[in-house]
């Protein structure tokens, strides 16, 4: 993350992962009643779809969760730039 501090709502950003044009990411607030939190976020600043937690091992498997979902994504997929026929062979 560069080794800049970002937050949000008193989490502090331990962790992200970015697929395509989206980032996930993982807060730690040591005082809050469910300390690890995964979000989604846009822009570096926008976070939305928070899964509260009360272990970094849940968070953890939150975010891998998600990410397996948004590989998933058709636009997150690389396509093969040669367009094919309906029948598999090259144009």
């Amino acid at each position: 993350m560069n080794g800049e501090t970002r937050s949000n709502q008193g989490y502090e950003i331990i962790e992200s992962c970015t697929i395509g044009n989206t980032e996930l990411v993982i807060g730690h607030h040591p005082k809050a009643p469910n300390p690890y939190v995964c979000w989604y976020c846009k822009g570096g600043d926008n976070y939305y779809w928070g899964c509260y937690c009360n272990t970094l091992e849940a968070a953890r498997d939150k975010l891998n969760e998600r990410y397996q979902s948004e590989c998933q994504m058709p636009y997150n997929q690389q396509h093969d730039k040669k367009a094919k026929q309906h029948d598999g062979r090259e144009r």
